[in-house]
Formats: structure tokens, sequence, C-alpha cells
């Protein structure tokens, strides 16, 4: 993660963190008022976005860090990692309010709205949504590098969608005693679900991602232009620590040629390959059998 992108995560942490903590203090006091079970589950998402701030902050720092001898390309990862463990306690906390919201169903639990209720709501619906489009911008700045940074723009948005749902309830709630039980559910869904696409999203470059057609054709379009000698490019993987990342490939080429031949054909194609595809790369050189397909660049 880059110095600015890292500033503005530390930036946006803390400010998530001040505005979520007063943010579950009010939704706790309007739910103890009104009796709503989704106002006060919601207050304790809101308190949960704290936690996930705090983790937003500890990996920005650490992805922030420079490469060194236990970490030789750096230590972006560490901003993927946060991005799961706030997935995950967006997970806990949708499976937590699903639960709450089906008991409260199973004993006809109704809510008495008022006008603290209503303001409250309607503030949380505002404010987070705000939060959610500050996020996203930072990370829009960053070229969408920073994912933890996305993560919780999704958060806050789904905070947002959250209050929304809930403040139509209110709007209903005297002719249906149901509806905050069962909105309470539909919220849990949906946090259920921005919480694995969170984790999913940040899971797979972490496990391993096969690269995108796009960066192979590119690839063998600057391969052609380097040198006809370069053929059938394969064994293309692609690995990412946060900003920086590695390519490695092999590539096929006439066997009479001399080393330092193939070594100043593989040195041109590398270094278009760090200009054109902001990468690190490694080629490896294979000898070309002949074959039709290995002839191919």
């Amino acid at each position: 993660m880059k110095d600015s992108q890292h500033s503005f995560a530390v930036i946006e942490g803390w400010l998530s963190i001040g505005v979520n903590v007063l943010l579950a203090v009010a939704k706790f006091w309007a739910g103890a008022v009104s009796g709503s079970l989704a106002i006060v589950a919601d207050g304790w998402h809101t308190l949960s976005d704290s936690l996930s701030s705090l983790v937003l902050l500890i990996g920005a720092r650490k992805a922030a860090k420079p490469a060194d001898q236990e970490h030789p390309f750096g230590h972006g990862r560490a901003d993927l990692v946060a991005a799961i463990i706030i997935g995950v306690l967006l997970g806990m906390v949708g499976i937590n309010y699903l639960i709450e919201a089906v008991e409260g169903l199973q004993v006809s639990r109704s809510a008495e709205f008022g006008a603290i209720a209503i303001a409250v709501t309607a503030a949380s619906v505002v404010i987070k949504e705000l939060l959610a489009q500050f996020a996203f911008w930072g990370c829009r700045r960053g070229r969408g590098e920073s994912r933890s940074l996305n993560a919780e723009g999704w958060h806050h948005r789904g905070d947002a969608i959250t209050s929304a749902l809930i403040l139509l309830g209110i709007v209903f709630a005297r002719r249906f005693w149901w509806l905050d039980g069962v909105l309470a559910v539909l919220v849990a869904l949906l946090l259920l679900r921005v919480g694995y696409r969170i984790i999913r999203d940040s899971a797979f470059p972490l496990l391993g991602e096969p690269p995108s057609d796009r960066t192979v054709r590119r690839m063998r379009e600057i391969a052609s232009r380097i040198s006809p000698g370069i053929g059938h490019l394969h064994h293309v993987h692609v690995h990412r620590y946060g900003d920086h990342t590695e390519l490695t490939c092999h590539v096929r080429m006439d066997g009479d040629m001399t080393v330092d031949e193939a070594h100043g054909v593989v040195a041109s194609f590398e270094g278009a390959l760090r200009e054109e595809l902001g990468v690190e790369p490694t080629v490896h050189v294979d000898p070309k059998r002949g074959t039709p397909e290995e002839k191919k660049p």
C-alpha cells in the first residue's frame, strides 16, 4: 500500500470509529425506547464497524511497511488479510442478527416507534452512506489497490441499507406487527451476502489466481514485438502483494541460440513487461522443440 493510500486509510479508520461509536449509542437508546429488535441489532452492527475499522488501521499500518528479510515482497497482503477479517466480522453479525430476528417472530414481538427512532434511523442512513462514499473515493484515488478500504466502504453501505430498511419498517409498523422481525431477517441475509463477497474477493489473491485473458494477450503482443524468436508463452503465474505484483512465465526459444543471445532477448522482454504492465517479471527459457504449437508467440 502506497504512503498516500496508507494515510487515507488511517484517516478513514479513525473517522469511522468515532462516528460509529456515536451512532451505536444513539441506536441503542432509540431501540430501548421503541422496543425495536431491528434497531438494537443495528446498533450492535454499527458498533462492530468500529472493530472492523481498528482491523483496517492495523492492516494499513502493516501493509505500509517496506520489504524486509522475512518478507522480501513487502507486506501488501496484510491489506487482504484485514479485508477478510472485516468480511468474517460482518458475517458473524449477520448470523447473530438472523437468530435474534427469528426468535422475535416466534414470540410475536412488536415495536412502538416514535420520533426518536425515526430521527436516529434516518440520520444513520445519511451518515453511513457518506462514510461509504468517502471510503470508495479513497479506494478510487489509489486505483482500487486497497481491498480493505473497499471492504470498509461496503461495510458502511451495508449499514446504510440496513437502516433504510428499518426506516421503511417504521413507516408500516403500526399495520404489521411482524414487519420489524421480517426486515431483521432480510437485513441479516444481506449482511451475510456482503460478508461473503468481501471474503471471496480478498481470498482469491491470497490463494492464488490465474492471469486474466487480457494480461496474457498483452504479454503475447509484447513478445511478438520484442522478438519473433520468443515462442509458446506458457506457465504464466501472477502473485500480488498489495501494490507490488510478481509475474513469472515460461517461453520457448531456439536451442541453437547462445546463452548471451537468449539472455538479451529475455532481458528486453522483461523490461517491456515491467514498463507496460507494471509488474516485476521473471521469464524462464525452455528450448524450442519445433512443434507448430510451440512456435506460436
